[in-house]
């Protein structure tokens, strides 16, 4: 199995893919306490205004706060706006 991970990582390097993409990892990029767009999630497991639980590849990524909000989605990424207090990993 280390094998195949090497030549995966192998290829991915000579195609100039960042290997968080080619892995399928799960991606965050915070703006402060106010934004974070989620890159890479499967689906939206619960959504309210103070909570969020998203399934993520091998985890589910969970995010409190107040005055949540998803600004936009697709089946890629999305975009969640609000007062965040905490965010989450937990194992499936």
């Amino acid at each position: 199995m280390k094998r195949k991970r090497d030549g995966m990582n192998g290829l991915a390097e000579s195609l100039g893919l960042p290997l968080d993409a080619s892995r399928g990892e799960t991606i965050l990029t915070f703006v402060g306490r106010s934004m974070v767009r989620i890159e890479n999630y499967r689906s939206i497991l619960v959504y309210s205004d103070t909570y969020l639980k998203i399934q993520a590849g091998k985890y589910r990524l969970s995010i409190d706060g107040r005055n949540l909000r998803i600004r936009y989605y697709d089946k890629d990424e999305m975009e969640i706006t609000g007062n965040i207090d905490a965010i989450g990993f937990d194992e499936r």
